[in-house]
C-alpha cells in the first residue's frame, strides 16, 4: 500500500498553507466533467503570509526555488479543500507556474 499525500508531505517535512482565499472576482477551483481547473496561485505560506520578493534582489535562487514550492503546496490546498483528499487525483495534466 502507497502512503497518502499526507503522509508524504510529513515524511518530507512539509505541509499544507490554509487554502488561499480568492483576492478577485475569480473562482479558484472548477470541476468541469472529469477535470479540475486550479486558476493561479500565490506563495502562501503556513501562517497565511505571502513571499514577496524579486529573485536576484530581495531573494537568491533558493529562495525562489522556496516559493516556487509554496505556490504547488497552495495549489494542493485548494485542491484538498475542494475535493476533500488530495487521494482523489489520479492524473496531473498539466501545472503552469509564474
Amino acid at each position: 500500500m502507497t502512503d497518502s499525500p499526507e503522509t508524504r508531505f510529513a515524511k518530507l517535512g512539509l505541509s499544507l498553507p490554509p487554502a488561499p482565499k480568492p483576492l478577485g472576482v475569480y473562482k479558484p477551483f472548477l470541476i468541469v466533467g472529469n477535470y479540475v481547473y486550479v486558476s493561479g496561485h500565490g506563495t502562501v505560506k503556513d501562517d497565511g503570509t505571502l513571499i514577496i520578493g524579486k529573485v536576484g534582489v530581495d531573494m537568491d535562487k533558493d529562495g525562489a526555488k522556496a516559493a516556487a514550492q509554496q505556490v504547488g503546496l497552495a495549489i494542493l490546498a485548494t485542491l484538498k479543500k475542494n475535493l476533500g483528499s488530495l487521494d482523489k487525483i489520479k492524473r496531473v495534466i498539466k501545472v503552469l507556474g509564474w
